[in-house]
């Protein structure tokens, strides 16, 4: 049974702290209430690609345990990147078939 294609709602981003200084008190940055669903994730791919990429320099030196750590981290970078490509080429395709 084919699931029945629903137009996706138009999603925004909702005003969200982070990197709290002292305890929960005051945020350094914050991601910005209103952002469209297509610009987060694009965002989101190039902070991805950033730590996959820094990642990929660690697994060079680590050794050991480090190395496998590092590696298991590089599976999960690879994959969350995957997702969100995949959401975004669906988000493209549903712009192109209106």
């Amino acid at each position: 049974m084919k699931k029945k294609d629903l137009a996706l709602p138009d999603l925004t981003t909702t005003y969200t702290e982070f990197c709290f200084c002292d305890e929960g008190e005051t945020a350094l940055f914050a991601v910005r209430d209103g952002v469209e669903m297509k610009h987060a994730l694009e965002q989101l791919m190039s902070l991805l690609r950033l730590a996959h990429e820094n990642n990929f320099q660690a697994s060079e030196i680590a050794e050991g345990r480090l190395a496998k750590m590092v590696l298991a981290t590089q599976h999960g970078l690879e994959a969350s990147k995957a997702i969100v490509a995949s959401l975004l080429k669906s988000i493209e395709r549903q712009a192109v078939s209106g």
